[in-house]
């Protein structure tokens, strides 16, 4: 499957169809009513978190934390770079429509994978060219809470990196050999 995106065309890979079976909620309109999932979601108190994404050393690949401690550690010490990409704040617990996010090693190279679907880890770590790095935080399901904004993924020869919609977009028309893997997640704005 692909879609054009300003003259170019993104194919679909694997983890789209994964997402897509392992999520087949629908987007809520803003104006909508708030639904049970939205009124649990602002009663609970969400510890949202600035998420980082960095370069690798040797620019092998993305490596993404919402720890600063990890991130200032990851610059330090494996001369990892933070990039300008845009991204705004996941929750660092558990919350009522929330989904876990695994950041996922990959042992090829200097290389990781943000997931939001227990079946693509599950086959990705199977696979043996990813390790579970854990969980990395908790996203917004679609219609969970106010204040989000779609994330997505691409990949290219063994990188793999997110992206709010106009950097996907720009990627994708801009940045040769980027593919869109589909809509990884939502994240909180503020």
């Amino acid at each position: 499957m692909s879609t054009r995106l300003g003259g170019r065309t993104a194919a679909f890979g694997l983890a789209l169809a994964l997402a897509a079976s392992a999520s087949a909620a629908v987007a809520v309109p803003a104006s909508a009513a708030p639904s049970s999932a939205t009124a649990a979601a602002s009663s609970t108190s969400i510890q949202k978190v600035h998420l980082y994404e960095l370069t690798t050393k040797g620019d092998q690949g993305f490596f993404y934390t919402a720890d600063q401690a990890e991130m200032e550690q990851a610059v330090a010490k494996h001369g990892m770079r933070v990039t300008q990409t845009p991204l705004y704040s996941i929750s660092r617990t558990a919350f009522p429509g929330g989904k876990p996010m695994w950041r996922l090693r990959y042992t090829v190279k200097s290389s990781y994978l943000v997931t939001v679907s227990p079946q693509e880890r599950d086959q990705l770590v199977g696979s043996g060219k990813f390790v579970n790095d854990g969980i990395l935080g908790y996203a917004a399901e679609d219609g969970c809470a106010g204040g989000t904004t779609k994330v997505w993924r691409l990949s290219n020869n063994g990188k793999w990196r997110l992206a709010v919609e106009s950097h996907m977009i720009s990627i994708v028309n801009n940045e040769p050999g980027w593919k869109l893997d589909g809509r990884a997640f939502n994240h909180f704005m503020s």
